[in-house]
């Protein structure tokens, strides 16, 4: 058994990847086992239940604590052994189950069992927060407990690097997945600019590739300091080109892009970044400036027109 842990801000999100939510439709392979100081089973309600408690915090800017626990693919869990794992870890790592709202997934999509647990990280009574320190090293001395009190078997070392078993990959790739779906499903989002826009709202980094004419031929995103592969999530350069396309040619164009080049300008180099706030860049643009006419263009123009006009006056 390994545990992986992601902290953030976003209860809804987190909430509706747990539920196995899939814009707006509840996906069969996703069971609530348990709850904690919440009055609601639905995942929306569950997450507004825990952001109002979190609202009491002005301090704490990411409440939202999010562990995966994993077991072996030739291991058999019960119900009850996952429920009592689960509980255990939120102990050991000190979210006491009479302050700390809880809820616990298990999804049932891989070879694997494994658990997601989503913790508040402030209290209820509005004690100290979850602290976050040391993760990765309290995880691993957490897990190893768990396992030697209820008879579980250790994960082996060469499964801890898979793609499977790599639960903040897999909770990228899940939210950016979710997010993009919803996103391209709405009518409301006509453009580039305006998708962009809406996955900055939900905390993903959007990274464009363009080429030299401007034509978009690669995504990436990133959300929770991962970067996921646009191929990863089946969303490629091609289908957001053919998805705008028909709202016309400015819906394929972002407000950082390069314009065109024109006389006495110089074009903005390949790979410049726009910084929108004091955070950093949330969008950057790969490859050359978009397509246009400059300086050299105008005068290959006029030569090649005096050219016509000379060999007109010869015939």
């Amino acid at each position: 058994m390994i545990a992986k842990t992601v902290t953030g801000s976003d209860f809804t999100g987190a909430l509706e990847y747990g539920a196995g939510l899939r814009a707006g439709r509840l996906n069969e392979k996703s069971e609530l086992l348990s709850v904690a100081n919440v009055g609601s089973q639905n995942a929306h309600q569950i997450a507004a239940e825990m952001a109002a408690v979190a609202s009491m915090s002005d301090r704490i800017q990411q409440p939202v604590w999010h562990t995966i626990l994993s077991w072996s693919p030739d291991e058999q869990v019960n119900r009850e052994q996952k429920l009592r794992a689960a509980a255990r870890y939120c102990e050991l790592m000190g979210a006491d189950l009479g302050r700390h709202q809880v809820a616990v997934y298990e999804h049932s999509d891989k070879d694997h069992a494994h658990v997601h647990i989503y913790i508040n990280r402030v209290p209820i009574d509005g004690g100290p927060a979850l602290r976050t320190d040391n993760n990765y090293a309290r995880n691993v001395k957490a897990t190893q407990k768990i396992r030697k009190e209820l008879g579980m078997q250790e994960l082996p070392s060469r499964r801890q690097t898979t793609r499977d078993l790599d639960p903040s990959k897999e909770v990228a790739r899940g939210h950016v997945r979710d997010v993009l779906t919803a996103a391209l499903a709405n009518p409301a989002i006509k453009s580039l600019d305006q998708l962009v826009a809406h996955l900055r709202e939900k905390q993903v980094e959007v990274n464009l590739k363009r080429d030299a004419k401007g034509l978009l031929v690669g995504t990436s995103f990133r959300y929770q300091e991962i970067s996921v592969k646009g191929t990863d999530v089946g969303v490629k350069a091609k289908q957001l080109r053919d998805h705008f396309s028909p709202y016309g040619r400015e819906a394929l164009r972002t407000a950082d892009q390069a314009p065109p080049r024109s006389a006495g300008r110089a074009a903005a180099p390949a790979g410049a970044a726009l910084a929108t706030d004091e955070a950093g860049p949330l969008l950057s643009i790969e490859g050359g400036p978009a397509e246009g006419p400059g300086v050299d263009d105008a005068d290959r123009n006029e030569n090649e027109l005096r050219r016509k006009k000379r060999r007109q006056r010869h015939h």
